[in-house]
């Protein structure tokens, strides 16, 4: 394996603060949809509130970027053979798998502790809703998800087969020359993409299907391309994230404006010209490290804190200041925690699955 250069290192730093943003926003806007700060809200001015909180879903496309970045970056030198798309999908699974099988047995937890002191309008999961989650299915079979966001693994799992299987299709009829035919099946493949945020295609071929938004995914990919330097592929980059931003406008769309800021954002950020300032810093760092887990846990977490911390303090300003910054310590901990015992085994165990002749050029810490 090559040693990891500067290239590396500031790529690296760069997708882990765009992920600590991206976890960030999201645990913000399930404070806001929660009502667990509603006085503290109500006091702040309508831009910040919008901007700040109840904008927060939009770390989900900022994730589906980075998704897309970090697949076509690790499979960059890899020759996408039978073996090496199903290694390429398990790697990624036994990479999601514990930690979101943890974050479920939360969710069952804190579903039953609220079943046991009587509260009302619970949906029991069955053991068929929890088969269906365990094999990411959920959104497919029409299930509602026991923790909210889980509904993006689903979307995420079927990116990552299908990106397999655009690369297998690629390298497979390029004559055995692995890599040489690639360009142009993404470049159309992206392109397809588009239909779907622009409104001229509707359907998403199946119920949680994930090609509505396989334009932010692809999106990641060409800014991976954009990483081995030439022009062409740079401009095409930024080109198509442009395009997806001005799509999202014209649409007035704000989940297609994120992806597209997210992709433009990246490729004038990703040299190593571009300073990163704050962003390199080391809190951040760290927490774009556990942004996965601080993803996965925090809703159950932030439930279950502000159900204890009311019994003893009612909303206000001072209190819900001190609710919101308590539950952002409490999550990172707990994230943190997750990491340590789930995220950074299985990122071991999914490393033991190698990819056969793959170059060490592709990036390991995915």
């Amino acid at each position: 394996m090559r040693a990891i250069t500067t290239d590396d290192k500031h790529r690296l730093a760069l997708i882990d603060a765009l992920r600590c943003f991206a976890a960030f926003w999201v645990v913000l806007f399930h404070l806001s949809e929660g009502n667990h700060i509603p006085t503290l809200l109500a006091a702040l001015p309508g831009w910040v509130k919008a901007a700040v909180f109840d904008a927060g879903h939009l770390g989900v496309p900022i994730f589906f970027v980075l998704s897309g970045i970090v697949m076509a970056t690790t499979t960059a030198r890899v020759p996408m053979n039978g073996a090496n798309a199903t290694n390429f999908v398990a790697r990624r699974l036994v990479r999601l798998a514990p930690p979101y099988y943890a974050a479920v047995a939360l969710g069952l937890l804190v579903i039953a502790a609220k079943h046991l002191t009587g509260q009302s309008g619970l949906n029991i999961p069955s053991a068929t809703d929890v088969l269906a989650h365990l094999a990411f299915l959920q959104g497919v079979l029409g299930i509602d998800n026991i923790i909210t966001v889980f509904w993006t693994l689903c979307i995420e799992v079927q990116f990552y087969i299908a990106f397999a299987v655009l690369l297998w299709l690629a390298d497979h009829s390029s004559g055995g020359e692995a890599f040489k035919g690639r360009n142009i099946p993404v470049w159309i493949c992206a392109a397809l993409a588009l239909l779907w945020p622009t409104g001229l295609v509707q359907s998403i071929g199946w119920q949680g299907g994930f090609i509505g938004f396989w334009f932010s995914f692809m999106a990641g990919v060409l800014c991976a391309q954009a990483l081995s330097g030439t022009r062409q592929s740079r401009c095409i980059a930024i080109g198509y994230s442009a395009l997806v931003l001005l799509i999202g406008i014209a649409s007035d769309n704000s989940f297609t404006i994120a992806a597209g800021l997210t992709g433009v954002g990246f490729c004038f950020l990703v040299t190593r010209s571009a300073s990163l300032g704050f962003l390199s810093s080391y809190p951040v760092q760290k927490i774009g490290l556990i942004s996965y887990s601080l993803y996965l846990f925090h809703s159950p977490v932030t439930g279950t804190f502000m159900r204890v911390f009311r019994r003893f303090v009612p909303t206000g300003i001072a209190s819900d200041l001190l609710a919101a910054l308590l539950i952002i310590a409490v999550c990172i901990a707990f994230a943190a925690i997750a990491y340590v015992l789930f995220e950074r085994p299985a990122i071991a165990w999914s490393r033991r699955i190698k990819f056969k002749r793959a170059d060490a050029a592709a990036l390991e810490r995915t």
